[in-house]
């Protein structure tokens, strides 16, 4: 079986030598060591030696040469926006407080969809909408990252 040892930061990796691609969703981009199978059905074990992050874009590096290229995989979202900015700050404020993964972007902050919590979001004056986008939370302050975009080797926690 094949075996991903390494994993290489986007724009890091020979990207034109990639072999094949590897679509995952964000807690299948968490790991250090499982048995995947990559777009084309053909399996292969991903073996690092510390669980990281996988982004978008992001190079494995196959055991014996090969290269897979990490694609994000959509995933379904609320997207929470408000009527300026101290509103969204105490919005994150609330889905912090309940330390819920989340993905801020200009404006907005992500979260998986939960119905509960979009009702909650609703009752604290938030427009929340569904999407179908990939996920990469921010990482947290312990985490050894600075926030959830950028490539990692420390741990995560949710």
């Amino acid at each position: 079986m094949r075996r991903a040892t390494h994993a290489h930061p986007a724009g890091s990796w020979p990207e034109a030598q990639a072999a094949g691609t590897v679509t995952l969703a964000f807690d299948d981009r968490f790991r250090r060591r499982v048995r995947l199978a990559d777009d084309a059905g053909e399996p292969f074990l991903l073996d690092l030696a510390r669980a990281q992050v996988l982004n978008d874009g992001d190079g494995l590096e196959l055991e014996g040469g090969g290269w897979l290229r990490v694609k994000a995989a959509p995933e379904r979202l609320a997207e929470v926006h408000c009527h300026g900015e101290g509103e969204l700050a105490r919005i994150a404020w609330h889905l912090g407080n309940r330390h819920l993964p989340v993905e801020f972007g200009p404006g907005v902050v992500r979260l998986r969809w939960d119905h509960v919590i979009v009702d909650m979001l609703h009752g604290l004056g938030a427009h929340v909408h569904e999407v179908m986008a990939p996920f990469t939370p921010e990482s947290g302050a312990y985490s050894g990252g600075g926030g959830g975009h950028h490539h990692h080797g420390g741990g995560h926690e949710h």
